[in-house]
């Protein structure tokens, strides 16, 4: 395996050939985990001449701003910052690629530590497939256990990587996210920047307009970040039901993805326990609730005694459960009654 250095030679004698990428980082009062993440980046094996980083401070009230100016001059990389009133991530990113200088766009979201090689990696994707929009792995690290529903997260993402690199299904706008990606700045502009009314699915929504450009996408194995997910039952609990809402959204509100009758097949192919609770517990939210906080319980006990399988299968009754409400609620949004779509 060739050194840094041996790396680092190598591209400056093909300097020619190298593209210029601008590195955008969203946080919001993460202060730690957003220096920690800038100190990965330091250490890259890409010229840092061809790099930039531009974070967008969004609504950040713990002191980044001033732990940026006081590090500033310690990294091998221009670094700029912009300090904005908080409008979330897809403002925050378009901010972002506003300020940016370079012609390609690397998004990394301030919890993924990327390793030495994930700009290469990125780069050489972009230069043997110059019309593509490359995706890396946000893996689970190995000093990490998070509680049991971010470890359900990191399983299942998992279990699509390997998917996707067995070639059992292909890479495409649906299965794109920000955390780890990258395209040219123009092709995010030609397109119409992120959708600032989005809450969820805002990067799947790009990547349908993405496409919309005859712009494939590529996963990358080898272009590493891993993650390092906060995030409270609360949330994710949230975060599953805005998925189903989202899901509808893309389809009424931007027209012809046919989300809603692509996803209401797959509800079809779905195992029958989870076609069963879904229609036992559909519009009942007490019942919902309930079910929602006793089976994360069952699951959190079945993590402790090392049943992962089985901690598994009771989030994912969970998260379907949550997905096809949201789903549900958003279909029916203007109805004076609450019809179940099944």
């Amino acid at each position: 395996m060739e050194s840094n250095s041996a790396i680092k030679n190598k591209y400056l004698e093909e300097k020619q050939q190298l593209f210029a990428f601008s590195i955008v980082i969203p946080s919001h009062n993460r202060k730690e985990q957003l220096s920690r993440a800038l100190g990965y980046v330091a250490a890259l094996n890409y010229p840092a001449e061809f790099l930039e980083v531009v974070v967008m401070l969004d609504g950040c009230t713990d002191g980044s701003a001033q732990m940026l100016k006081e590090l500033a001059e310690t990294f091998p990389f221009k670094l700029s910052w912009v300090e904005q009133k908080q409008g979330g991530p897809s403002a925050a990113r378009n901010a972002g690629v506003l300020k940016a200088a370079n012609e390609y766009i690397l998004f990394l979201d301030d919890d993924v530590m990327c390793t030495s090689n994930l700009v290469q990696e990125h780069y050489q994707s972009h230069l043997a497939h110059p019309d593509t929009v490359v995706v890396g792995t946000m893996s689970k690290p190995e000093d990490s256990r998070g509680p049991v529903w971010v470890r359900w997260e990191e399983a299942l993402l998992e279990r699509q990587y390997q998917d996707i690199i067995r070639g059992r299904y292909k890479f495409t706008a649906r299965q794109f996210y920000t955390g780890n990606c990258s395209l040219k700045r123009e092709w995010i502009i030609k397109a119409g920047m992120f959708d600032e009314t989005f809450k969820r699915y805002e990067d799947v929504e790009l990547a349908y307009r993405l496409a919309q450009l005859n712009l494939t996408f590529e996963f990358n194995p080898a272009a590493i970040g891993y993650h390092y997910p906060k995030r409270s039952f609360k949330s994710w609990v949230n975060m599953h039901y805005l998925y189903g809402r989202y899901a509808v959204k893309i389809d009424r509100d931007k027209g012809s993805l046919d989300m809603i009758n692509i996803t209401k097949t797959e509800f079809q192919d779905r195992n029958k326990i989870t076609q069963l609770l879904a229609g036992l517990l559909l519009n009942h939210k007490t019942l919902q609730t309930i079910f929602v906080y006793t089976f994360m319980r069952l699951a959190q006990l079945a993590g402790a005694l090392k049943q992962d399988r089985v901690a598994s299968q009771l989030l994912s009754s969970v998260a379907n459960v949550l997905y096809w409400q949201g789903f549900n609620d958003e279909l029916n949004l203007n109805s004076k009654a609450t019809p179940n779509f099944l």
